[in-house]
């Protein structure tokens, strides 16, 4: 009995079984994909599925449709390659890397000359070439223009005119002349302070200049002393500098010790910076002939490194890396350049007043440095070595007085200018209108030159 029944209920399962099956068979038929979930519409009639780079999803963003008329307005636009010069490249180079003709190259060129050298052109400046637009709808059409900044107000250029040759082309940034009043304090080095505040480097540079005859820049500045600089500059209509002019003042405070110069044009042709008393800062020695100086071993008596014994020392050592260029400390003429026993490569200056500078362990010495040349001050005379009895590259430098080697660091050497008469009246008259700027124009400021009135302090 028990196993008819069980028989009976497995044939009502099988039963169910395929009534299920075709349930859903028709259902399939009907509808081939079914979404089964919480919302009303389907996988299919709803948006098709969006995928995402992730790393990209934060970045994209949705580009601007371009109107009919932008594309019909880029197609008539002139071609333009902006091309940068190599080393060693001429302008013809540079036009024939951009696709002009050769002919062609040359006569813009030709035309160029009437406004701009083209020898000029320097490594790195980027020269614009112009073509007309292409009447395929790619590449370009014919050369119509070859431009460039001569400096950093004029555009220069060359054009192809009615007749189809070339004509010169100039053109003038509209800039204005602005005095600016910078100051702060020393932090880390002079250079780094003056940039921060805002000071362009190229005045900076000449703050640098002027103030070497009196600062050794590695020894006498100190964090927290101050530094004051006026100079005149061009700016573009956006308040951007164009081109630095001419540095009026510069002044720093050393640890309580002011050093403050003013610039002076005599009306010959000769511009220096004086001090307050009318005496120019310009010394006839350097106070470091090279730049970036450390002193590793002073002047006096020492242990001497190589020999063991305590020897004098009659210079001081400039701790730097081969290589570095060496200046002439002051005009003069050589007395001796060449290799000289234990200084290794030598080189000795002759100059006024009964000084003179030697200089020794050079890696060589500049071309054209020879007995009986005149030098100027800050000539490249040598390069810095190891030459000789030396343990490093270093440069080895001495100051004589006669023959004898005297301390270089404590000689006070005389300025080479003095004003007097109606030179130090006119001195006088530029220092007092150059005051009156300063208290005219806050720190961290500027104010157009012609909103200062006439003033002698101010270049023409």
């Amino acid at each position: 009995m028990t196993k008819r029944v069980s028989a009976k209920i497995k044939r009502s399962l099988k039963a169910v079984a395929v009534v299920g099956l075709a349930g859903i068979a028709a259902m399939i038929a009907a509808r081939p994909f079914v979404h089964i979930g919480d919302r009303d519409e389907s996988f299919m009639d709803g948006p098709p599925p969006m995928f995402m780079d992730a790393e990209a999803e934060h970045s994209a963003k949705a580009l601007p449709l371009t109107t009919d008329s932008e594309l019909e307005d880029r197609a008539t636009r002139p071609v333009e390659n902006h091309v940068r010069v190599g080393a060693g490249d001429t302008l013809g180079d540079v036009l024939a890397r951009a696709g002009v003709d050769g002919v062609e190259a040359t006569q813009a060129i030709e035309a160029l000359r009437d406004v701009f050298n083209p020898r000029a052109l320097k490594a790195g400046q980027k020269v614009k070439v112009t073509f007309e637009k292409s009447p395929h709808g790619f590449g370009h059409g014919g050369f119509q223009m070859v431009s460039l900044n001569a400096d950093p107000i004029r555009v220069v250029g060359a054009q192809r005119d009615a007749k189809g040759g070339f004509g010169a082309i100039e053109t003038m940034r509209q800039v204005s002349k602005q005095v600016a009043h910078n100051s702060g304090q020393i932090k880390s080095s002079l250079f780094e302070s003056a940039q921060n505040a805002g000071v362009p480097v190229q005045i900076i540079m000449a703050m640098i200049k002027a103030l070497s005859y009196d600062v050794d820049f590695q020894r006498d500045i100190q964090s927290g002393d101050e530094f004051t600089v006026v100079y005149e500059g061009f700016y573009d209509t956006k308040g951007k500098l164009v081109r630095h002019g001419e540095m009026l003042y510069a002044a720093v405070n050393l640890s309580g010790n002011p050093i403050a110069m003013y610039r002076f044009d005599n009306g010959q042709g000769t511009v220096e910076y004086f001090n307050e008393k009318g005496e120019s800062v310009k010394k006839a020695l350097l106070k470091t002939p090279v730049d970036g100086a450390k002193i590793t071993s002073g002047f006096g008596m020492r242990n001497h490194p190589i020999l063991g014994y305590s020897k004098m020392h009659k210079g001081i050592d400039f701790g730097v890396p081969t290589g570095t260029p060496i200046q002439a400390a002051g005009d003069g003429t050589v007395e001796i350049a060449g290799f000289n026993g234990s200084y290794g490569n030598y080189v000795r200056l002759r100059h006024g007043s009964g000084f003179g500078t030697a200089y020794a362990h050079m890696s060589r010495i500049a071309t054209g440095i020879a007995p009986g040349k005149r030098v100027a001050q800050g000539q490249i005379i040598g390069f810095v070595g190891t030459t000789g009895r030396s343990t490093g590259a270093h440069l080895h430098y001495e100051v004589l007085r006669g023959k004898d080697q005297i301390n270089p660091l404590s000689v006070k050497m005389p300025t080479t200018t003095k004003l007097a008469g109606r030179d130090l009246d006119r001195f006088k008259t530029v220092k007092r209108d150059t005051d009156v700027l300063m208290v005219k124009i806050p720190p961290s400021t500027r104010l157009a030159a012609n909103a200062l009135g006439k003033s002698a302090a101010l270049t023409n």
